[in-house]
C-alpha cells in the first residue's frame, strides 16, 4: 500500500452533500462545516441545556422555605377562621329572627287563648243568667239593686223594663223608701233582661247583655294594653 504527503494547496475541502427538497427537487444541503472561529467541536444537548441557564439561580434555603410554610398555613387557617365566622353569624341570625317570630307567634296564640276564654266565660255567665231569669223573676231584684247603687240617690223619674219582670221590679221599689213616685212601665220593645232607669240627668242602661259588653269591652282592654 503505497502513500504520499500533500502539499498545501491538496488540503481537503468541506464535501456538499445532493438533498432532496419537500417538493421533490435536488438541491446542495448546507456544508457540514464548522463556522468560521469556532473549533469545530458539536455541542451536545447536555452541554446546549446548560448554557441556557442563568448564570446565577437564588438558593432557598431550609429557615426561608420554613417561614414560607409557616406563612402559608396561618394565612389558611385564618381565612378558615374567617369563613367559619361567617357561616355562624349567619346561623346566629337566623336563629335569632327565629326565636322572635316564635316569641311573636306564642303571644298572639296566648292572646286568642284567652281572648276565646273571655267569650267562652261571657257565654256561661249569659246562659246561666237567662236562665235566672226565666225561673225566678224576682232574681232581677239584684240588678235593681247594683243599678240604685250607680245611681247614688239620684231622682228616679221612670223605670223601663221587660214585661216579664215589670211586677218583681214594682216589688222590689215598694220595699225602699220615698220610691212611691216612680213610674214601673213594662215595655213590650225591651228584650228579655233589660232594664232603663230615667233620669233627670240621663238614662242608666243596666240591661244584663249591656253589663255583658261592658265586661267584655274591660277584658279585651286589659289584655290589648300588655
Amino acid at each position: 500500500m503505497r502513500c504520499r504527503i500533500a502539499d498545501a494547496a491538496e488540503l481537503a475541502q468541506p464535501m456538499s452533500w445532493r438533498s432532496v427538497t419537500p417538493a421533490g427537487a435536488v438541491g446542495v444541503s448546507r456544508e457540514l462545516a464548522p463556522a468560521p472561529g469556532t473549533t469545530g467541536i458539536a455541542r451536545t444537548p447536555a452541554s446546549m441545556a446548560k448554557a441556557l441557564v442563568p448564570a446565577e439561580v437564588p438558593h432557598i434555603g431550609e429557615a426561608e422555605l420554613a417561614t414560607a410554610r409557616q406563612k402559608g398555613f396561618e394565612d389558611g387557617m385564618r381565612r378558615g377562621r374567617e369563613e367559619a365566622a361567617a357561616q355562624l353569624q349567619g346561623t346566629l341570625d337566623r336563629l335569632g329572627e327565629t326565636l322572635r317570630e316564635l316569641a311573636l307567634l306564642k303571644r298572639k296564640i296566648r292572646n286568642e287563648a284567652e281572648q276565646e276564654l273571655v267569650q267562652l266565660s261571657l257565654a256561661i255567665a249569659r246562659r246561666i243568667l237567662y236562665r235566672e231569669l226565666a225561673t225566678d223573676p224576682e232574681s232581677i231584684h239584684g240588678i235593681v239593686h247594683a243599678a240604685l247603687q250607680k245611681l247614688q240617690n239620684r231622682e228616679i223619674a221612670r223605670v223601663r223594663v221587660y214585661p216579664a219582670a215589670a211586677a218583681a221590679v214594682r216589688a222590689a221599689f215598694e220595699r225602699l223608701p220615698n220610691a212611691a213616685a216612680v213610674e214601673i212601665v213594662a215595655d213590650t220593645g225591651l228584650a228579655t233582661g233589660a232594664i232603663l232607669f230615667e233620669t233627670a240627668l240621663g238614662e242608666l242602661d243596666a240591661s244584663i247583655e249591656t253589663q255583658l259588653q261592658e265586661i267584655q269591652r274591660g277584658f279585651a282592654d286589659r289584655l290589648g294594653s300588655r
